[in-house]
């Protein structure tokens, strides 16, 4: 008997086996030290199957990194009912929750998930996105040069923030919290100065 024909809802399963598998293996080892052989025996098919969807082992790596921005960013989608600071705990918390439910994941994405240039892009593309929809509630242009470099650098701030307190579980959520909040207000004062 025949194998069933892959339908557009079975080919994205697949894929997303596939990206699940490979993210896997890649945050927990060195690029150059992963096979495809092991993803595809980790994901329970065929080498040529990974290379059928995503062509070499560089296009699957790349394409693990940007389900995992969109992840992260559904899951701190602020809530617009909330006044300005309590919408930002809320997103700060929302996003210390999601990276502690998936810490790999986070930790690969701001890491070794960045180690091409395509990768990168991706990543870069997500920080100005976020600039665009924070610059706004706090009243600034992100299209003015301070504006974008003074939340870029928030932005890895916060990431950096993110990754020491992953490593070690300290401070407190809140007290984490309350810190990339003062950052930020910080940044926003900095930047107002820097307009004149």
């Amino acid at each position: 008997m025949g194998q069933r024909p892959l339908t557009t809802e079975r080919a994205t399963e697949r894929r997303q086996q596939l990206l699940q598998a490979a993210l896997e293996i890649f945050a927990e080892n060195d690029y150059d030290d992963v096979s495809v052989d092991e993803i595809a025996e980790s994901a329970g098919v065929s080498h040529g199957l990974i290379f059928q969807y995503f062509g070499t082992k560089k296009e699957l790596y790349v394409a693990t990194v940007e389900p995992l921005i969109e992840e992260f960013r559904a899951r701190i989608a602020p809530d617009r009912s909330l006044p300005p600071p309590e919408r930002l705990r809320t997103s700060l918390r929302a996003y210390a929750e999601t990276i502690s439910a998936h810490p790999r994941g986070y930790r690969f994405l701001m890491t070794s998930g960045i180690g091409f240039k395509e990768a990168r892009e991706k990543v870069d593309a997500a920080r100005l996105s976020a600039v665009g929809r924070i610059a706004p509630q706090m009243g600034l242009d992100p299209a003015r040069p301070e504006v974008r470099a003074g939340l870029l650098g928030w932005i890895a701030y916060l990431d950096a923030a993110m990754l020491a307190w992953l490593d070690t579980g300290e401070p407190e959520v809140e007290v984490l919290v309350e810190l990339i909040a003062s950052a930020l207000r910080g940044t926003g004062e900095a930047i107002a100065a820097a307009s004149g």
